[in-house]
């Protein structure tokens, strides 16, 4: 049985005095790979922002059976959905990765070859090394998500939480981005953010639906016969036939 890695127990968060998040319960287990979906003002980024150490629930919260596994404070690794902000900032592919190795105590120190050699590997891993030098402001939408991911992955989280990681590129660079995501998810458990998830289907292990509530699905075979988009309403429709 894999070991659990976070419980969310009894969670309620509020803005003012309207909750957006009420009563949310479930569990993450090493080894899984995660899909969030829900609709907009349901709740998803609240609780990502909980789970990442960025808002404090206001009852409940996020509990660790082993805090030496997993806390949100160093083995937890975040992939934001927006990979055109600062895109135009004079700073290379290698030297974003890099990034990953940076805590905030040590911000503004030299990396050296060992760390510029590991953000290589990681690079290659992500198919992507040969653009190592190039500028980030010259690099498509689906080569800038992978240099994040490979920034992310250069603290060697135990959790990777990535938000929309395929909401700006085609269908042939979502497809190849999640089936980079699957092999990583052999040493990593890993969360995904999405409002389209067909593709996602073939790779997640659960669904987690966010509507202020959170209700928590295995996936089945759902036998989708489709080489476009399911929207999360037709998936949630399939899951209750």
């Amino acid at each position: 049985m894999s070991e659990t890695l976070l419980e969310c127990k009894e969670l309620f968060y509020r803005y003012d005095k309207e909750y957006v998040l009420e009563n949310v319960n479930f569990s993450l287990k090493n080894g899984d790979f995660l899909a969030v979906i829900g609709p907009n003002g349901g709740g998803k980024t609240t609780l990502i922002k909980i789970l990442l150490g960025l808002n404090h629930p206001h009852k409940g919260g996020i509990f660790y059976p082993n805090p030496s596994i997993l806390n949100p404070q160093s083995l937890i690794g975040y992939v934001p959905q927006d990979t055109t902000i600062n895109s135009d900032f004079p700073i290379q592919a290698i030297d974003v990765v890099k990034m990953g190795f940076l805590s905030q105590r040590f911000f503004g120190c030299h990396l050296g070859k060992k760390e510029t050699a590991l953000a290589l590997e990681m690079l290659e891993k992500l198919g992507i090394a040969h653009l190592a030098y190039e500028r980030i402001s010259d690099l498509s939408g689906g080569q800038r998500q992978r240099v994040l991911i490979a920034r992310a992955l250069c603290g060697n989280p135990k959790l990777i939480i990535l938000d929309e990681p395929t909401s700006s590129i085609d269908i042939k660079a979502q497809k190849e981005i999640y089936k980079i995501l699957k092999t990583f998810n052999r040493n990593h458990t890993i969360i995904v953010i999405s409002h389209d998830i067909s593709i996602l289907l073939g790779y997640a292990s659960r669904v987690l639906y966010v509507n202020k509530e959170v209700i928590v699905h295995q996936i089945p075979n759902l036998n989708l016969d489709t080489d476009g988009h399911i929207c999360e309403v037709d998936l949630l429709d399939k899951f209750a036939t």
